[in-house]
C-alpha cells in the first residue's frame, strides 16, 4: 500500500503541474478530490476480495453478469410468462370458431340455416414448481357456458404422469385430436359413440421419446403412448358435469404405437396404430347421449331415444341401466402432404324402458370413418395444426396453405332399438355420409374451411330430418393460438 500511496502522490503532482500551478486554490482542491475518488474506485477494482484467487498477469477483473429475470413472450403459441429458472410458466391461449350452416332441399325444416358461434374458449395453462402442469378452459358457444377442461398433471418424467380433474378420457381417434386440428369442420359420426369430457384420474406417459420434427407432426413425443384412468362415466358424446350422477365408476384405456418412427423406413415413419376402450356401469338419463340423440355431421338429430312420463307405452322413458362398454381400433398415416385417418367404434349399453313392462335390453351401436387429405401447396401433413410455407400476405406474394379433404362415415344403430327404445317420430337405424372439404390456412393461427356433407338414412321412422337426404354446406372461420 506504500507503493500505492507513492503512485497517488506522483499522479497528483503531475496533474497539478500539467494543469497549471497558478490556478485558484479552491479549483485545485476540487480537482484533487475528484482524482482521489477515482483512485479509490480503481483500488477497489484492483484489490482482490478475501479468499479470491489472484488474477493472471495482465488480466483485469470482469464485471459481474446480471441475473436473468422473468420473461414475457408473445407469439403464435399465445402469451407466455416465464420465471427466470423456467419452473413457473403461465400461458394464455384461445380458440374462436364462427360457423355457418346452409341446408339444401331440407323438406321445409325451419330455423336450421344461419350463422353459429360454435366455440369460444379462453385457455389458461401453465406449470408450477417445474413438474406440475394445469389447464383451465371455460367454453362459450351454442350452449350454456361450461367448464371444458380443469385438470392438474404431475409429470415425474415423460413416461410416468398422473392427471386429475376434468379432461378428455382415453377413447376415439378424432375425439382425442384437438378440435382446432380436426380436418373437417365437424367430427365424423363415429365420434358420437365416445365421451367428450369426463371427471376422474388418469395415469399416462410416452416411451422411447423423439424430439424430431416427425414426432412433432404427430403431436406425440414417442413411439409408444399409453393412458389408463378411472372416471365417473358418462353417456355417448357427452361432456360430464362437475360431479358424478350415479355413483358408479368407468375405466378407460388407450394405446397408440408408432412402430416405424425411429427407423429409416421413411414412407411409414408417421404411421400410428391405436386401440381405445371403456368399461363401466351407468344408471339414469345422463348415461345416454346429450338430448338422448345421435346427430349427423350437419348437427341434426337422426336417432332419439323415447322420452316421456312413463305412464303409457307411447310416452315411455328410456334410461341407461347397467354395464356399458366401448371398443375402438384406430389408425393414421402421413407421408409428405398426404394424410389418412380412420377408426371403428362400438358402444354397447344396457337400457331400460320405464313403463308398466319395465322392458330391458342391451343395444350395441357401431360406426366407422375414413378421411383423406392432401396439401395442395406442398406442406407436410400431420395430426396437429398445419404451418404454411408462406403465410397469407398478398404484398409479399404469400397465400397460405390449401388442403383438400374427403371423408366417408357410417353410424349404424342396433336394429333392436325399434320399436321399444326409439322415438317413433324421429329415428333412423342407419346414417351414411360422404363429404368433401377445402381448408385454407392463412397462417399458423387463422384457418377458413368449406365443407359439403351428404347424409343418407335407412330404416326407422320418417322424422323431420330422416324423411329425406341431408345436404348441407358448412363454413368456418377459426382463430387458434
Amino acid at each position: 500500500m506504500h507503493a500505492m500511496n507513492l503512485a497517488r502522490f506522483i499522479f497528483i503532482f503531475i496533474f497539478l503541474v500539467a494543469s497549471g500551478w497558478n490556478n485558484h486554490a479552491d479549483e485545485r482542491d476540487e480537482r484533487i478530490k475528484a482524482l482521489e475518488k477515482r483512485l479509490e474506485q480503481l483500488e477497489k477494482l484492483l484489490t482482490p476480495s478475501p479468499g479470491a484467487k489472484p488474477l493472471p498477469p495482465g488480466e483485469t477483473p470482469k464485471e459481474a453478469t446480471p441475473r436473468a429475470g422473468p420473461s414475457l413472450s408473445v407469439g403464435s403459441s399465445g402469451f407466455t410468462m416465464r420465471s427466470a429458472d423456467s419452473n413457473f410458466v403461465l400461458r394464455l391461449r384461445g380458440l374462436l370458431q364462427v360457423d355457418s350452416r346452409w341446408y339444401v332441399d331440407d323438406g321445409g325444416i325451419e330455423d336450421n340455416d344461419g350463422f353459429v358461434l360454435r366455440r369460444a374458449r379462453p385457455i389458461l395453462e401453465g406449470t408450477v414448481f417445474r413438474d406440475f402442469e394445469f389447464r383451465f378452459t371455460p367454453e362459450f358457444g351454442t350452449s350454456t357456458p361450461v367448464i371444458r377442461d380443469a385438470w392438474l398433471n404431475y409429470q415425474y418424467d415423460e413416461a410416468a404422469q398422473l392427471r386429475m380433474g376434468k379432461m378428455k378420457p382415453p377413447g376415439g381417434l378424432e375425439r382425442w385430436q384437438a378440435v382446432a386440428n380436426v380436418p373437417f369442420i365437424e367430427r365424423a359420426m363415429v365420434s358420437d359413440l365416445w365421451p367428450s369430457r369426463d371427471l376422474g384420474v388418469m395415469f399416462h406417459g410416452e416411451l422411447w421419446r423423439s424430439d424430431e420434427a416427425d414426432a412433432r407432426r404427430l403431436d406425440a413425443g414417442g413411439s409408444f403412448y399409453y393412458a389408463l384412468g378411472a372416471f365417473n362415466g358418462v353417456g355417448d358424446g357427452r361432456a360430464a358435469g362437475n360431479s358424478d350422477f350415479d355413483g358408479d365408476t368407468e375405466v378407460a384405456a388407450r394405446l397408440l404405437v408408432h412402430p416405424f418412427l425411429k427407423t429409416e423406413v421413411t414412407p411409414l415413419r408417421l404411421l400410428g396404430l391405436g386401440l381405445g376402450g371403456t368399461y363401466g356401469k351407468t344408471t339414469g338419463v345422463n348415461g345416454l347421449p346429450d338430448d338422448r340423440s345421435y346427430t349427423t355431421e350437419g348437427q341434426q338429430d337422426f336417432f332419439t331415444y323415447v322420452n316421456g312420463n312413463g305412464t303409457t307405452p307411447v310416452t315411455a322413458n328410456v334410461i341407461a341401466n347397467g354395464h356399458h362398454w366401448r371398443l375402438g381400433p384406430q389408425a393414421y398415416w402421413y407421408w409428405g402432404p398426404f394424410g389418412l385417418q380412420g377408426e371403428y367404434g362400438l358402444s354397447s349399453q344396457e337400457l331400460q324402458r320405464q313403463d308398466g313392462l319395465l322392458t330391458t335390453d342391451r343395444l350395441t351401436h357401431q360406426g366407422w370413418s375414413v378421411a383423406a387429405s392432401w396439401l395442395l401447396t406442398g406442406e407436410d401433413a400431420g395430426f396437429r395444426s398445419i404451418t404454411p410455407k408462406k403465410s397469407f400476405d398478398p404484398k409479399a406474394a404469400g397465400w397460405g396453405a390449401l388442403q383438400l379433404l374427403g371423408r366417408y362415415s357410417v353410424l349404424d344403430i342396433d336394429n333392436d332399438a325399434f320399436p321399444n327404445f326409439a322415438d317413433p317420430a324421429e329415428s333412423a337405424t342407419k346414417a351414411t355420409a360422404w363429404g368433401l372439404g377445402l381448408n385454407w390456412f392463412l397462417n399458423r393461427n387463422v384457418r377458413t374451411s368449406l365443407n359439403f356433407i351428404r347424409t343418407d338414412f335407412k330404416g326407422g321412422a320418417n322424422g323431420s330430418v330422416t324423411r329425406q337426404n341431408e345436404n348441407v354446406f358448412l363454413t368456418r372461420a377459426q382463430v387458434a393460438f
